[in-house]
């Protein structure tokens, strides 16, 4: 097999996020695994419509959530501009922003963080002014779009992407931790691992971190350690979602996805499924973990069924392609 270049691991690396959140979207939110296993049988291994009267009721099979929608506006943005340009991408939000209703159900489920983000628009204040302090884990997973875009210049990334976390997200820590996270896929599509990886994630993001919270670009490193240490062990593999948490809160889903992409390192399937089989917020984790998968086995060790299975599929990979082919 020839050797994976940049590009490649960045397009595994958006793909396999988007298949992460598709994967998610119908069996999402099953905090009772025996729930879970009633509705969707002993194991998932493909995309899923929602439950009648669940969750994202109305989308199909291969559908991506509101994240996923999101994070199409950013990569369409960054394909037509060539650049991060925040404005465009902030001008095609508010747009979303007008279809929505301001409760949950008023498109695709919308979750805390964007009914923050759609009040804060309607009552006129402005896009640097608008984050509230959710805790959970959109800003990180559309941030793979910019690590795809500018993995060749970190430190360049790291700025951008405090920027662009901070349109809906203000919690000081959800910001370092988010980051951290964008940081290592960057780390991953560049070739490297998460293995000692603290020194390099601190110094592309020193000047967009305050020292007090500088120790989360430590845990990508500890928490590859334990999933590639052979006396750590944990059966089944999925019961890592409830070692973290299932919840929303990215401090759960992060170091998960962590060590999901570690423990199974050149096996994007039996990551991104086995972070979709451990339930509760199963999107979120899936989404990082299919994104850091992704990033370490290319484009071409995603599964095919997953790629023609997503219903945004077109769209992907083209503007992928594009946003890509400057590495």
């Amino acid at each position: 097999m020839a050797e994976l270049t940049k590009k490649d691991r960045a397009m595994g690396s958006i793909v396999g996020m988007f298949v992460g959140d598709a994967l998610g979207l119908g069996p999402h939110w099953y905090y009772d695994l025996k729930d879970l296993r009633k509705n969707y049988g002993d194991w998932i291994s493909d995309y899923m419509a929602p439950k009648p009267g669940r969750y994202h009721d109305g989308c199909k099979a291969g559908d991506v959530s509101q994240t996923g929608q999101v994070s199409l506006l950013l990569l369409q943005s960054l394909a037509e501009k060539g650049e991060y340009a925040e404005s465009d991408f902030t001008d095609k939000l508010d747009l979303l922003l007008q279809t929505l209703d301001g409760t949950p159900s008023g498109g695709r489920y919308t979750d805390i963080a964007m009914r923050e983000i759609w009040e804060a628009r309607r009552g006129g204040l402005p896009w640097n002014e608008a984050a509230g302090m959710s805790d959970s884990g959109e800003a990180a997973i559309r941030g793979v779009i910019l690590a795809a875009r500018y993995a060749d210049k970190p430190r360049d990334l790291a700025a951008y992407a405090m920027t662009n976390i901070h349109l809906t997200h203000a919690e000081p820590f959800i910001k370092a931790q988010s980051l951290a996270f964008i940081l290592s896929v960057c780390r991953l599509i560049r070739g490297k691992s998460l293995e000692s990886s603290g020194k390099s994630l601190m110094g592309w993001a020193q000047h967009e971190v305050d020292r007090a919270l500088i120790d989360v670009f430590l845990q990508p490193g500890f928490v590859h350690g334990a999933a590639t240490n052979p006396e750590v062990v944990l059966e089944p593999p999925y019961a890592i979602a409830q070692v973290y948490g299932l919840a929303c809160q990215l401090g759960f889903m992060v170091p998960a996805a962590y060590w999901l992409s570690s423990r199974f390192g050149d096996d994007f399937e039996t990551a991104v499924l086995t972070a979709i089989n451990g339930g509760g917020n199963n999107m979120a984790r899936a989404c990082m973990t299919g994104a850091l998968s992704g990033a370490m086995v290319g484009i071409q060790g995603i599964p095919q069924r997953f790629i023609d299975g997503l219903q945004d599929k077109e769209a992907i990979l083209e503007n992928a392609e594009i946003v890509a082919s400057v590495l």
